[in-house]
């Protein structure tokens, strides 16, 4: 299957949302254009990997020297021992597993390598103008391969809790005369951050957004911004407005719930790819901001 379009059309939040459900292999290949306007338009290339639904590898280029380049930025390796590595073709191991595995590389900074990819990822969330290529038989290179993986969907909502200018989104955002409703039967095993778990406690289909914002105390644009969210994580939907308004008194917050809920311990299950944690990630993110370049 191959998908293609602007990002005018498509967000990266509805793609990785899109990935995510449909559990997705395959590459997405994201072109920022600096201005579609003019002939002489700058672009930039970007290429996302993935693997029924889970984010594997991400580069901005396709020569296979991303995630090497990395490593020997940091100068991890001899410059010798990591060709070898590179060359050695015959095990179809990720490199970065490979490497690991060899004992020349620990687990501390193949998480590290696994991070300054996705950071490259959560910066294309603020890309205004630009078109996409998804690709679901596109090769992936076992060079750009850490073997960490995680799902599309909490990359998209780490990146769009951090994203400051939201007017590319601003027609994908609910009505703020409109409410929302659950659409899981269940409570999120996503990890939530406070504001959206208050707003998924209203997601009832019977008090507008405005009125949600009026009852936090918090500012419209953001208790849009959390609903939207919800939405791309699947959890809950926009609906019109119910006529039979209920009061918001009869909806109080459960305190004790936003403070208890967590993602639960790393689990390395799947062959050759391991799976890390959101909470994990945004520790390691923020690791790189203040020690890496």
């Amino acid at each position: 299957m191959s998908l293609h379009s602007s990002l005018a059309d498509f967000s990266l939040a509805e793609l990785f949302q899109i990935i995510d459900q449909g559990r997705r292999s395959g590459c997405l290949v994201v072109c920022k254009l600096s201005d579609e306007n003019t002939s002489a338009a700058k672009s930039r290339y970007y290429f996302i990997w993935f693997r029924q639904g889970r984010i594997i590898a991400a580069a901005n280029c396709l020569d296979g020297q991303g995630l090497i380049g990395k490593i020997r930025q940091r100068k991890w390796l001899h410059p010798q021992v990591l060709d070898k590595f590179c060359t050695d073709t015959e095990t179809g191991i990720p490199l970065g597993l490979h490497l690991k595995t060899a004992g020349v590389l620990n687990a501390e900074q193949l998480n590290l390598l696994f991070a300054s990819q996705l950071q490259q990822i959560r910066e294309l969330f603020k890309i205004q103008k630009g078109v996409f290529k998804l690709d679901s038989k596109a090769p992936v290179p076992r060079k750009e391969i850490t073997g960490l993986s995680v799902r599309a969907i909490e990359v998209a909502l780490m990146a769009l809790r951090t994203l400051k200018n939201w007017d590319a989104l601003a027609d994908a955002l609910p009505n703020v005369s409109s409410a929302i409703c659950s659409i899981i039967q269940n409570k999120p095993h996503l990890h939530l951050k406070p504001l959206e778990w208050q707003v998924w406690e209203f997601a009832n289909g019977s008090i507008s957004l405005k009125a949600i914002a009026h009852q936090l105390n918090q500012p419209t644009a953001l208790v849009q911004q959390a609903a939207f969210r919800l939405m791309i994580a699947g959890l809950v939907e926009e609906v019109p407005l119910l006529s039979s308004t209920l009061e918001l008194n009869d909806y109080p917050l459960d305190v004790d719930e936003l403070n208890s809920s967590s993602l639960t311990n790393t689990k390395f299950t799947e062959p050759e790819m391991l799976k890390i944690n959101t909470s994990f990630l945004q520790n390691l993110f923020g690791y790189l901001r203040s020690n890496i370049s």
